[in-house]
């Protein structure tokens, strides 16, 4: 069985710490990505509410999905 010595698990360690370290940037850029497409998606989200919101208003009704598909088609 091969002996293990405090200068080899220190640098195990320290290899252990580094890549952790790489591991954590890389989470925290893919973090800053994602919450920048929910923000992105959530702003879509609205604006096509919107237009849904004025062809109401135009249309003088409420109607289906299936009545904007047709009409629009």
């Amino acid at each position: 069985m091969p002996r293990v010595t405090l200068t080899d698990s220190r640098a195990d360690l320290t290899l252990a710490h580094e890549d952790l370290s790489a591991e954590l940037i890389r989470l925290r850029h893919e973090e800053e990505y994602l919450v920048l497409k929910v923000r992105q998606a959530r702003e879509q989200v609205r604006y096509y509410e919107g237009l849904l919101d004025l062809l109401r208003r135009d249309w003088g009704k409420a109607p289906g999905l299936s009545e904007f598909v047709r009409k629009l088609g």
